[in-house]
């Protein structure tokens, strides 16, 4: 029987109990103190009823006490489904409707504001326990469901991916093989804890016996912040979303710095890093539903990374590099049946033992996305990505966009079917049509809407907001009289607007700003957005800008004007007057970041 992560912490906490196991901030966890704190929820879990295969909620952001329950939930053999305390309580009550968990663990300290429609149970109190009931003792299956995680949905509900223990298995062994980590890495966890990512990156590093440490959400939002943070502590390999990647890396780095490995994921790399950095950047590929497909560090001799690449592929976009052990790449034609000829792109389908089970309650989506593999063994199946590729003559992988409905937004999957059918619930609202646009290689969503009477963009996005977490949140509203439709009256997708967004922001009328930091605000948004010009009563948002848009200012702020002026206070501006005034209480209390090593850009290769 293969290995599973708690038994591999297990054997940790037996062999080397003193190591470090996770660490935020002053707080410390040794392997030994980890497993028993796990051991003692997990004790907890069973005396609310717990057994093999039952559901439990975990309601916590990204913290040591996230861990233990995580570690607590598969020690009992039940599901572990975590959920962002961060997540509009509506979506977060659909999917306890679709789960049903036993209990939610949820804390005090990063447990935000639990539902109250199922059993909870605190987490806050096991560093006060001073007892160890001991492993559990569940023979734990690869068979055996290990997680049910969250993506977006095209009905307007998430859907929840179901994964066994195999799926789990093999795609952090596979990690911690094809990254090298060892016990002596210093890991960084640095997504959020509901994101399909954060399961990759805790627990390669729980597999490895290696040490976790989490930064907390302002670091994670500023790169330079970030930087210095990883340089701080020593990090030895670092997962990134690639939209926040493609920023740090053309960060100055010291030549000493212990980081070795910056690997980057969940979004299409637009350029290769910039020449000379000391340490690999890599790319990894998969979802939810295919966990680790391909990475340009296997195989490790014949690696794609900046530091190999050559003149001639630094000419096109960095490819996401060969499949990995046990994975079969085939691309097909739109049938789903038919082989592309070689060297053309075709849909990606994938035959992994790292697959995952379906979607909960949602048989018909299984059916359509999760195939009998007729090129395999009996019993085999293939996933359907809805990502168009193409494969070299020498086995990479070349990642050539999307197919379907979903657009990547940083690092997140979005199905515009959820964000239309949020924005469909205002009540002026009477038909939308989502789109993702291109933008400087990435993508941003914009919202094309008809209504029964006025109503006022920023009305529409606090809306959104108020259903949707941020990154699924339109950066533009187009308000129409119409939208296109076909013969069959469904919207016309390609009859939109010109996929120009920048041209639909809201005018009003111009009012020039006054002072500093006014015009050093408005100089900075402008550069940032592509702007022409940026007014004193302008919605930094109603221009274009979006949360990872948002973090970037928040840099540029950091460096012309030496403040720390905190994301949520940017985010939530009503107007570059109010920014300019929040940027200038924020020098007056003292909010300077001169601590921090000097921002060189490198330019990109």
């Amino acid at each position: 029987m293969q290995r599973t992560v708690p038994a591999m912490v297990e054997e940790h906490a037996r062999t080397r109990p003193r190591a470090l196991a996770i660490t935020r901030g002053a707080e410390r966890l040794d392997y030994g103190e980890l497993n028993r704190r796990a051991n003692v929820l997990a004790a907890r879990l069973t005396a609310h009823g717990v057994r093999r295969g039952s559901v439990v909620g975990v309601h916590l952001g990204r913290s040591v006490e996230w861990v233990v329950a995580m570690l607590a939930v598969l020690k009992t053999g039940a599901v572990c489904m975590s959920l962002d305390p961060k997540a509009p309580a509506e979506r977060t009550a659909r999917a306890l409707t679709t789960a049903a968990p036993a209990v939610v663990l949820t804390g005090a300290r990063d447990g935000g504001d639990p539902p109250r429609t199922v059993p909870l149970l605190p987490v806050d109190d096991l560093a006060a326990d001073p007892g160890d009931p001991g492993d559990p003792g569940i023979a734990l299956h690869q068979d055996d469901l290990a997680f049910a995680m969250h993506t977006s949905g095209s009905s307007g509900r998430a859907k929840i991916v179901l994964a066994q223990h195999r799926w789990l298995t093999h795609g952090v062994a596979t990690g911690v093989a094809v990254n090298r980590t060892t016990s002596a890495d210093r890991g960084s966890w640095l997504a959020p804890a509901g994101a399909g990512i954060a399961v990759h990156e805790v627990c390669m590093l729980l597999w490895a016996g290696a040490s976790l440490h989490i930064a907390e959400p302002e670091t994670v939002a500023s790169p330079p912040a970030l930087r210095a943070w990883l340089l701080e502590n020593r990090i030895t390999q670092a997962f990134v979303i690639t939209p926040v990647g493609e920023t740090l890396q053309c960060l100055d780095w010291p030549a000493g710095t212990a980081l070795r490995l910056m690997t980057l994921g969940g979004d299409k790399l637009n350029g290769w890093a910039p020449a000379g950095l000391p340490f690999e950047v890599a790319v990894s590929y998969g979802s939810l539903e295919a966990f680790q497909i391909a990475n340009s560090l296997h195989p490790w001799e014949d690696r794609r990374t900046p530091a190999t690449a050559t003149a001639a592929e630094r000419t096109a976009p960095p490819p996401v590099g060969r499949p990995l052990p046990g994975v079969t790449v085939h691309l097909l034609e739109e049938d789903g049946i038919t082989p592309v000829a070689p060297g053309a792109i075709g849909e990606v389908w994938v035959d992994s033992p790292a697959l995952s089970l379906g979607y909960l309650g949602n048989p018909a989506l299984t059916a359509r996305k999760f195939r009998p593999n007729p090129y395999g063994p009996p019993g085999g199946r293939l996933y359907r990505t809805g990502d168009a590729g193409r494969l070299r003559p020498d086995g990479v992988l070349e990642h050539r966009g999307r197919i379907d409905d979903v657009v990547k937004i940083r690092g997140h999957r979005v199905e515009v079917g959820e964000v239309e059918w949020a924005l469909a619930r205002h009540p002026r609202v009477t038909r939308v049509c989502v789109v993702g646009v291109p933008e400087d290689g990435q993508h941003q969503l914009v919202a094309c809407l008809v209504t029964d009477g006025p109503v006022g963009l920023r009305d529409l996005r606090a809306h959104a907001a108020r259903h949707l977490p941020d990154f699924m949140v339109p950066v533009a509203y187009v308000l129409m009289d119409a939208l296109p439709v076909n013969t069959s009256d469904k919207i016309d997708r390609r009859a939109l607007p010109p996929a120009d967004w920048r041209t639909w922001r809201p005018s009003r009328p111009y009012r020039a700003p006054h002072g500093e930091p006014a015009l050093g605000l408005a100089v900075l948004i402008a550069g940032l957005l592509g702007v022409e010009r940026v007014g004193a009563d302008d919605n930094f948002f109603e221009l274009g800008g979006d949360s990872l848009l948002a973090a970037r200012l928040q840099t540029r702020i950091e460096e012309r004007f030496a403040v720390r002026l905190p994301l949520d206070e940017l985010m939530t501006a009503d107007t570059l007057a109010d920014l300019a005034e929040r940027v200038a209480r924020a020098g007056e209390r003292g909010g300077r970041t001169d601590r921090l090593p000097p921002i060189v850009p490198r330019a990109r290769s």
